[in-house]
């Protein structure tokens, strides 16, 4: 049914070109309801309509056309919306286990990392049992001499021994020969001069000896020793000199001399016990006056610093008697009026106040120390 307009068209089509050199006409298209173009021929003027072909026979059935050929691929159209979720699937029966594989070969040995570090050091084990003593070895050969040792420190002297028993006396040797004589040394500094011994026994005659060789005349030798000891006698008054002037300097300001005493202070406070045995160790005793011009050198002490001093005087040992340290008898005292009382039963002590007057204080108590050298 589709070949017969499109024949009626093909003929129409035909009948046009034919007749349009002679008399031109208009051609109107109109669409067919079936989707074919009819195209109708009319002359430039309004005429009549023509008849349309659809009263036409039928024309043969054309043969089946050969494929044409295909459309160009259109573009990819935007991707759906996401479908619902599927159901959860059931959980699947477990199979059994499938028999172990056959060991691969050996991979090829891997870079050697870098060293980790140490690790913290582990506790110590147990003590391990004793083992068995083993076998005694082979005495070793002796080895070389080593390098001598660096000298050691001398040791500490050691306790003096037990004393000998006395020895038999000797017989008397041979006299020697007679030594030439020696240079004459430089003569030595002037000693102090020595206490008076007791006189000894006299002594057995002894026997004459031989007669000696005639000697040089001496007196050139007292004439140089008269120099000598005039020498001597300079330098010893200079040196007493330097003496006095280093003494002064250092008792100034904390020291006083007395005649041949000292007295100075460190200006440690303590307690009497803590004092004595201060001065004990620097070669002195706390400060013992025996007369009054040794208690002002004292009292002078205690008003530069302003603290009173103990002195070197107690009845630690029979109350109510005060003596020195050595345990010899008071010879000089300087008792503040109403003093010694003993307070409270514990004065032993003994104190310079600020007056210079002395007062019975307890042992205990802290007082500025001076020392007696």
């Amino acid at each position: 049914m589709l070949l017969l307009p499109t024949l009626i068209t093909f003929v129409l089509g035909i009948s046009l070109l034919t007749t349009s050199t002679a008399n031109p006409r208009q051609s109107v298209k109109k669409w067919d309801p079936n989707g074919c173009a009819l195209v109708l021929c009319r002359p430039a003027e309004n005429g009549l309509p023509g008849r349309d072909g659809r009263d036409g026979k039928e024309g043969p059935k054309g043969e089946k056309g050969s494929q044409g050929l295909q459309g160009l691929k259109g573009s990819q159209g935007p991707p759906g919306k996401m479908g619902p979720a599927g159901p959860v699937g059931g959980t699947g029966s477990q199979e059994k286990k499938g028999l172990k594989g056959d060991i691969g070969s050996r991979g090829v040995q891997g870079v050697p990392g870098l060293k980790g570090d140490p690790g913290n050091a582990g506790l110590s084990g147990p003590k391990g049992d004793k083992g068995s003593p083993g076998d005694k070895g082979v005495k070793g050969e002796r080895g070389l001499q080593g390098a001598t040792g660096l000298q050691g420190q001398p040791g500490i002297a050691g306790s003096p021994g037990p004393k000998g028993d006395k020895s038999t006396v000797g017989e008397k040797g041979a006299k020697g020969d007679k030594g030439d004589r020696g240079l004459q040394g430089s003569s030595g500094l002037q000693g102090p001069k020595g206490q008076i011994g007791s006189p000894g026994l006299k002594g057995d005659k002894g026997s004459v000896g031989e007669k000696g060789t005639k000697g040089d005349s001496g007196l050139s030798e007292v004439s140089l020793l008269k120099k000598q000891v005039s020498a001597l006698e300079e330098q010893l008054k200079a040196l007493q000199s330097s003496f006095s002037k280093y003494k002064k300097v250092i008792m100034f300001p904390n020291g006083r001399t007395v005649g041949q005493k000292i007295f100075t202070t460190s200006g440690y406070e303590g307690s009497f016990n803590d004092l004595k045995k201060m001065c004990s160790e620097a070669g002195g005793q706390l400060a013992s006056p025996q007369n009054a011009a040794e208690n002002a050198a004292i009292h002078q002490i205690v008003v530069s610093h302003k603290k009173q001093v103990f002195l070197g005087i107690t009845d630690i040992q029979t109350e109510g008697q005060f003596k020195y340290l050595n345990g010899q008898t008071l010879v000089y005292s300087n008792w503040q009026t109403g003093e010694p009382n003993n307070a409270n039963g514990v004065e032993d002590c003994v104190e310079v106040s600020s007056t210079g007057k002395w007062n019975d204080k307890s042992c205990d108590e802290k007082r500025l120390i001076v020392c007696e050298f």
